[in-house]
């Protein structure tokens, strides 16, 4: 049995994407052998290394766009939109707290302190507070203060711990990115977004052939994949900043840690709430785009 050092990036709704991929790993008889992750990677990744994720997928895959809202305890408080203490709750009541040293197998999560920029690394102590510290994203979750520190997203400084995760020997490292962003296949894409609208002639016949146009040009071999708009509001040009940063930490990772087996999944998939409700759509897509990695990989070492 191969032994896998299994390490999950940052990734919002797109990091349910590992749900699948990690019962990919274990249908062909990988075994997981350490976790690491940050963000949406250290909650899926800790819940695994728990033993929980069949218990939290159930629950996960139950939610649609009214439970996921219903789940949003927001704040009155000016650093913050949500607490972000009742999908924890709901979490754990699933899978009961743990202490990460006592886990069956090493983990890994990363958080960031907010004021010294300095990456904090969680191996001990509850699992649920390491987690929660790692999905702390600034502004929009409460931050975690833990022994003095002020604990916000692992994806501010190591959006994809490669370096992070503990390794045994004749180990293969395998890493998941939810964070590629292809300019050429983005520009590319605005670019006949573009050339559509110019065509038209603006007419109500033009401007509807022009939206059949673009539905199609959305459609073609790019499932799920629309690039976010930023010209719509503020939280679209934030949460595209939040983008080109974890995109940005995530190449540095990969140079300095290069994975033997690497799964990627686009930045500009599943955003919203129309990610977070549709989990198990999500979580088979992760699951084919790992069965297309080890396929390739299993070819090379065959």
């Amino acid at each position: 049995m191969k032994k896998v050092a299994l390490v999950l990036a940052s990734g919002g709704p797109r990091g349910f994407a590992y749900i699948g991929a990690i019962e990919e790993l274990l249908s062909r008889g990988y075994e997981i052998s350490s976790v690491a992750g940050a963000s949406a990677g250290s909650l899926v990744g800790g819940i695994y290394a728990a033993g929980g994720l069949d218990a939290f997928k159930e629950w996960l895959f139950g939610l649609d766009p009214v439970k996921v809202v219903s789940l949003m305890d927001v704040s009155v408080s000016r650093n913050y939109l949500v607490k972000g203490e009742r999908v924890i709750k709901e979490i754990k009541a699933r899978v009961p707290e743990v202490n990460i040293e006592d886990l069956p197998i090493p983990f890994t999560a990363v958080a960031t302190d907010l004021y010294t920029g300095e990456e904090v690394i969680f191996r001990e102590g509850p699992l649920f507070e390491a987690i929660r510290a790692s999905i702390s994203i600034p502004s929009m979750f409460k931050p975690v203060v833990w022994k003095g520190r002020t604990l916000v997203d692992g994806g501010m400084v190591n959006t994809f711990p490669l370096n992070r995760v503990a390794r045994t020997e004749g180990d293969i490292l395998v890493g998941f990115n939810v964070n590629q962003i292809d300019a050429a296949e983005i520009q590319g894409y605005l670019d006949s977004r573009e050339a559509i609208s110019r065509e038209s002639d603006h007419t109500l016949l033009g401007r509807i052939q022009a939206g059949l146009q673009t539905r199609q040009l959305e459609a073609s071999g790019r499932e799920n994949w629309i690039p976010v708009d930023a010209s719509d509001n503020f939280y679209t040009v934030l949460q595209r900043s939040f983008g080109i940063m974890n995109c940005s930490l995530s190449r540095m990772g990969i140079e300095l840690t290069p994975p033997d087996v690497l799964v990627s999944l686009p930045f500009d998939s599943y955003h919203g709430v129309y990610g977070y409700s549709h989990a198990q759509e999500i979580a088979q897509k992760g699951r084919q785009l790992m069965a297309d990695a080890l396929d390739e990989y299993e070819r090379k070492h065959a």
